[in-house]
């Protein structure tokens, strides 16, 4: 599909959307809005009103946005944002958050080489447009928020997301850096769980779920909620625990949970109101115990089609992450709000992989990434006639400790830095060269910020907002290169005379940024619940120094910005019987951090621009009270403008790991009252992974068909949940290893089937 083409189909969709609507609107009747299609007994805590049918079709509930700065419904945000609530998400067979993720257009989680996992919002990654230096960088450009507590950087990618017991997702594509911050230069998603609601007397509830599958898959879950004190506390915890071997066997090691996925995840929130459930005043305490143990989806290239890994040493990684949170709001009259969340995270990771993911013994990295942060933001809200803003400061305090240690064969590492003139020399069991590395960095982040919403007529709202931020990022780096024995010390020495290897010795580097981060928007009533928008926007992430350990040379990078321009066509149809949102971009990255220099040598720098146009639909309609179809599809398509560097000229070249289009479509059917069937299928368009663009680093296009079943009769429950039906084989990522070049990729996942029972009372 051609550039032009996108922009031509998206205005005729448009313009199909626009006459439909004015003439149902003109048309239909305004109903309530009302819930989508629930199950019976659903769990207290996140079953809708009863849902409301006209001609036999159900009105689908009103979606509300509560990521911004201010609280909106769905279609009078201009942001493109896939909102899914927590009833929704247990419907479907997604099994995390992750999973909710991968299904929504325009948006990723993929895997990469080193255990960097990242998501990719509209073809920027979590570490921008190469993962190489990512250990430089002192922040992602997509930002994780649970219950108001960003995730660690250490944490990302790794941290026990689960999808039980959830109140709602959001997912924004785009710059959120007004709003959000640091971290959301590319997008955000945030988590919010089930909030415990304070009643008059002591009504408990739980529920559970027990399942069990294919590659000894298991979970058991469970939540209890209940008013502890009338009127005053009430409490909600949440455990949730997962495991499966997975469909990947080491050969080499004889493992036949190579890929195991292990994950225990348990939550605990408390509501206080002092002053009654009715009071002024209330404070929600969040505590957040979340670990994962999970192994490498690596293999060979030659060997991926038979699901088979082949490295000697121990991949894979374990990771415990601790959230805190204080969120405590003060009503002022009608008019004025108070809200103070103070959050704490803790993050504890331990990688270790082999270095070529095959059966030689050229080495391994262990490295230990603890995190630590907290952050308090206070806001001010106001609501009258016609405003209604939001004023605020944050200030955020982190650190993030990687302490890496590791062995080389000396060997692969004269061959890979080209210094091995014979064939015998590189053959001979030369030993290996150690390397012990610390690289402690600090984050200091201020910002005052603001949003507000004018009512200019009755049907025409502007919005203004703006972010004042300054960063201060520091690091000391400890560089320590030896040999395992007299001779590969020997020639660690010579190698580092010659300046192939860095110097032992310490460095700090230490630098500070600034930056006015704008947002303009506006949102028209076309006609009665049917919205067009218009939004500017910019991400920015600060720069930074770096130490390159293995060369020992310096360096440092500016901040880079992405300006986004956002068209959007939004609203309901059908008296709420169909939801559609349609959001255009154009988005321009520049100064871009990109890794320049050899591969032994490689550094980041300020050398690239590129351009990201597309956009995303979603529908969602119920034509009948039985019957809901959702569909969604998003288009990007980014290259590089200028990407010029050592490693040759990429520029025209198309952005790594973002696809052309991704497609989802599922249907939530019900031919009995407590039967739900929802097959689902999604098709996600090819990539390449790197920004070489060559034929090795290729992510083909692939179509996945999940299923779930539900049957419920009071509080007894049976589910099942089926994903990649058709077993297919797809990559989450291709690369080459550092030393060998060796084409890896890293396996997309096998049929996974859970089924259980499911019960609440």
């Amino acid at each position: 599909m051609g550039e032009g083409t996108m922009p031509r189909v998206a205005a005729l969709v448009l313009l199909a959307l626009l006459d439909s609507g004015a003439v149902l609107a003109e048309t239909a009747p305004q109903a309530e809005t009302l819930p989508t299609i629930p199950l019976p007994a659903e769990p207290a805590a996140q079953a809708p009103p009863p849902t409301e049918a006209r001609d036999g079709a159900t009105v689908l509930e009103a979606i509300v946005v509560t990521g911004e700065l201010l609280t909106r419904e769905a279609e009078r945000t201009t942001a493109s944002v896939a909102v899914k609530a927590g009833a929704e998400i247990e419907r479907s067979s997604a099994r995390d958050v992750y999973d909710v993720i991968r299904t929504t257009p325009n948006a990723g989680w993929n895997d990469s080489e080193l255990g960097l996992s990242t998501i990719s919002m509209r073809g920027i990654g979590s570490y921008g447009a190469s993962l190489v230096g990512a250990g430089t960088i002192y922040g992602t450009a997509t930002t994780i928020v649970v219950d108001g507590v960003g995730l660690p950087r250490g944490a990302m990618g790794f941290a026990d997301l689960s999808a039980f017991d959830l109140d709602q997702v959001e997912v924004f594509r785009g710059p959120q850096s007004t709003s959000q911050g640091r971290n959301a230069m590319a997008g955000a998603v945030i988590i919010n769980t089930v909030e415990p609601q304070v009643e008059g007397s002591f009504i408990p509830e739980f529920r559970g779920r027990l399942g069990v599958g294919n590659d000894n898959a298991r979970q058991g879950a469970a939540a209890f909620g209940a008013t502890l004190w009338p009127d005053l506390l009430a409490i909600r915890l949440v455990t949730d625990y997962r495991s499966s071997d997975g469909e990947i066997y080491n050969e080499t090691r004889d493992e036949d949970d190579w890929a195991g996925d292990r994950s225990h995840g348990s939550r605990l929130r408390a509501k206080l109101t002092p002053f009654g459930a009715s009071g002024p005043y209330e404070a929600v305490l969040g505590i957040a115990d979340n670990r994962r143990r999970t192994g490498s989806r690596y293999v060979e290239q030659a060997r991926e089609a038979e699901r088979v890994a082949t490295a000697n040493e121990p991949s894979e990684v374990d990771s415990e992450s601790k959230l805190y949170s204080l969120d405590q709001r003060l009503r002022l009259g009608e008019d004025w709000t108070l809200r103070a969340v103070s959050a704490w995270a803790r993050s504890h990771t331990l990688l270790h992989l082999d270095v070529d993911y095959t059966e030689r013994d050229d080495g391994y990295i262990a490295q230990v990434a603890d995190s630590r942060s907290f952050s308090q933001e206070l806001r001010a809200s106001f609501s009258g006639d016609a405003w209604r803003g939001t004023l605020g400061l944050y200030y955020f305090d982190g650190e993030d400790g990687e302490y890496s240690t590791g062995l080389t064969a000396l060997t692969a590492l004269l061959d890979a830095v080209g210094v091995c003139p014979l064939d015998l020399l590189c053959s001979l069991p030369l030993g290996g060269v150690t390397i012990v590395s610390d690289n402690p960095a600090r984050i200091e982040n201020q910002a005052v910020f603001g949003e507000v919403d004018w009512q200019a007529s009755d049907r025409l709202t502007l919005t203004g907002g703006l972010r004042l931020d300054r960063e201060r990022n520091s690091r000391h780096s400890v560089n320590d290169v030896g040999g395992d024995n007299p001779v590969a010390e020997a020639v660690v020495l010579l190698l580092q005379g010659a300046q192939v290897l860095g110097p032992d010795g310490e460095t700090d580097v230490s630098r500070s940024f600034s930056a006015v981060l704008p947002k303009l928007a506006a949102s028209y009533e076309l006609f009665e619940d049917g919205f067009v928008g218009a939004a500017y926007t910019e991400g920015y992430r600060p720069g930074g120094d770096g130490y390159h350990l293995a060369c020992g040379e310096r360096y440092s990078f500016d901040e880079e910005r992405t300006r986004n321009y956002e068209l959007s066509f939004k609203g309901r149809l059908r008296g709420g019987q169909t939801h559609y949102a349609l959001n255009l971009f154009h988005t321009d990255w520049q100064d871009m951090q990109v890794p320049v220099g050899p591969l032994t040598c490689q550094i980041i720098t300020n050398a690239g621009r590129s351009r990201i146009r597309g956009g995303e639909l979603e529908l969602a309609t119920s034509p009948f009270e039985s019957l809901r179809l959702v569909g969604s599809v998003g288009i990007a398509h980014g290259k590089f403008i200028d990407f010029d560097s050592s490693q040759g000229d990429f520029s025209g070249n198309p952005l790594p790991k973002s696809p052309e289009y991704s497609v989802t479509m599922a249907l939530e059917w019900t031919p009995i009252g407590n039967l739900l069937i929802r097959p689902e299928a999604q098709r996600v368009g090819a990539t390449s992974a790197q920004v070489n663009n060559l034929p090795e680093n290729q992510i083909p296009a692939y179509t996945l068909l999940n299923l779930s079943l539900r049957w419920q009769y009071r509080g007894l429950g049976l589910f099942f949940n089926g994903n990649n039906l058709a077993d297919r084989d797809y990559r989450l990522d291709a690369n080459t290893t550092a030393l060998r070049r060796d084409p890896i990729a890293a396996l997309g996942y096998g049929r996974r089937l859970l089924g259980g029972v499911e019960f609440q009372f």
